[in-house]
């Protein structure tokens, strides 16, 4: 009998280190795979930057360009506002030495003054805001600006506060915004409304809930 006749005996040990190291090969292979699938999606996942343009850009005739796209687009400040529907029924409607940009109509019957300035807030335009609530048979006066400042706010938050109850104001920053080459689009951003403004929205937002006078008015 010569040595390779003879079996050396085993007792499994040698098989099962064996089967784990190679286990532990496939798993680190699998999870290196997992990491570089992982990455290559994300880098195939391109976002573009969000930039914002002075829309003085955008609407080139000063004041005019602005109200005309609003005139048509009041769908989306009626969103923002949470009024039930916008529609022009007038522009430049004198008040005194003023005008109101924009008259429009909820489809409730309510009047809306919406005066606009692709520039900050200033006291000007306060003055002429608080005139077409006087002047005009409105409901509600909006102001749109690029930015409201913090007196201006103060002073629409006074008046919603402590003035007739029948007309109620708001203050809505604009921005334009757009991404690459993308045309720009625009956002209104409501700074400043009456204390109650949210609790009429979801008062009307509510299926067969009871609404009181002057939120049926919207």
């Amino acid at each position: 009998m010569t040595q390779a006749d003879v079996s050396t005996p085993t007792d499994g040990t040698e098989g099962a280190r064996s089967a784990l190291a190679t286990g532990g090969r496939n798993a680190t292979e699998k999870e290196r795979s997992g990491r570089g699938a992982a990455a290559a999606q994300a880098a195939a996942v391109q976002l573009g930057e969000l930039e914002e343009v002075d829309p003085r850009t955008v609407f080139q005739r000063e004041g005019a360009g602005f109200a005309d796209w609003l005139a048509d687009n009041l769908d989306q400040l009626a969103k923002e506002l949470g009024v039930s529907g916008l529609r022009e029924v007038g522009r430049d409607v004198g008040v005194g030495s003023f005008a109101v940009d924009v008259l429009a109509q909820t489809d409730r019957g309510r009047r809306v003054a919406i005066a606009t300035k692709l520039e900050p807030s200033d006291h000007l335009h306060l003055g002429q805001m608080i005139t077409f609530a006087a002047g005009l048979d409105v409901s509600a006066v909006v102001w749109v600006a690029t930015r409201i400042g913090e007196e201006h706010r103060a002073v629409i938050d006074w008046l919603n506060q402590h003035g007739d109850e029948e007309v109620r104001f708001f203050g809505v920053e604009l921005r334009t915004l757009r991404i690459g080459n993308s045309p720009p689009a625009v956002t209104f951003n409501v700074e400043c409304r009456p204390n109650d403004w949210q609790k009429v929205i979801r008062q009307r937002q509510r299926v067969g809930s009871p609404l009181n006078s002057r939120t049926r008015e919207y």
